[in-house]
C-alpha cells in the first residue's frame, strides 16, 4: 500500500519566501515527482533538473550528455519509496543549471491515508519567470518594476507576463493541474513523463 508524503518546497533565498506545501504518494517515480514540483511551483519544464539527496544525484539521463554526469542516476528507474525517507528529512531540487533555481524540499509527514491525486495545500507568492536570472535576477526585476524612474524600467517590464502579481499564489489552478496529472499518472504507469502533457 502506498504511503502519503507531505512535503514543503521552498525556493532557496527567495525574499519574500516562495514556497508550497503539497502531498504525493510514494509510488511516484522521480521523473513524475519532478513533474509534480513543476506544477506546484509554476515552472514551465523548459530546462534540465536534478535531485540532490546526500551523496546521490538523480535526474534526466540523456544520451547527448553521456560521460558528462557520471554519477547521475536515472530518475525514471527510482521511486520515492526507494529512498528510505523519514519525517523531517530534506533534500535539494535544482532546476535550470544556468539560472540555478535551487529548492529545498522537506518531508514533513508520512501517513497511510489514501490519496488519489497529488494535491497542493498551501503556499506563498508567485513563481518567478523562466530565464529571469535566478533569485538575484528576479529580485532585481521586481525592484526595477517598482521604480518607474529607473532608466531600464520600461525595458525590464517587458520581461513580465501581462498582469503579473508577484504576491499571487494560484492555488486553485495548481490543484486542477495536479488532478489532470494524477489522472495521467494512473492511466500511463510506465511512460516517461517529460513532458507529460505532450504525450
Amino acid at each position: 500500500m502506498s504511503k502519503k508524503l507531505h512535503f514543503k518546497i521552498t525556493l532557496v533565498e527567495s525574499k519574500p519566501s516562495i514556497w508550497r506545501a503539497f502531498q504525493v504518494t510514494d509510488d511516484y517515480r522521480f521523473d513524475r515527482f519532478h513533474q509534480v514540483i513543476q506544477i506546484v511551483m509554476g515552472w514551465q519544464n523548459s530546462h534540465l533538473h536534478e535531485f540532490q539527496l546526500k551523496d546521490r544525484q538523480i535526474g534526466m539521463v540523456d544520451d547527448s550528455f553521456i560521460g558528462q554526469f557520471p554519477n547521475l542516476e536515472d530518475e525514471t528507474k527510482i521511486y520515492l519509496r526507494d529512498i528510505d525517507l523519514q519525517e523531517k528529512d530534506s533534500f535539494a531540487y535544482l532546476y535550470d543549471f544556468g539560472d540555478s533555481w535551487l529548492h529545498l524540499i522537506q518531508l514533513e509527514d508520512i501517513s497511510s491515508e489514501p490519496l488519489l491525486n497529488p494535491v497542493c495545500l498551501d503556499g506563498r507568492n508567485a513563481c518567478p519567470m523562466e530565464d529571469s536570472g535566478g533569485v538575484w535576477g528576479y529580485t532585481e526585476l521586481l525592484k526595477i518594476s517598482k521604480d518607474p524612474s529607473h532608466p531600464e524600467h520600461d525595458e525590464y517590464m517587458q520581461s513580465f507576463p501581462p498582469n503579473f502579481d508577484p504576491s499571487f499564489f494560484p492555488k486553485e489552478a495548481i490543484i486542477q493541474e495536479l488532478q489532470r496529472f494524477g489522472a495521467w499518472h494512473r492511466k500511463h504507469p510506465r511512460k516517461r513523463s517529460t513532458p507529460w502533457h505532450q504525450l
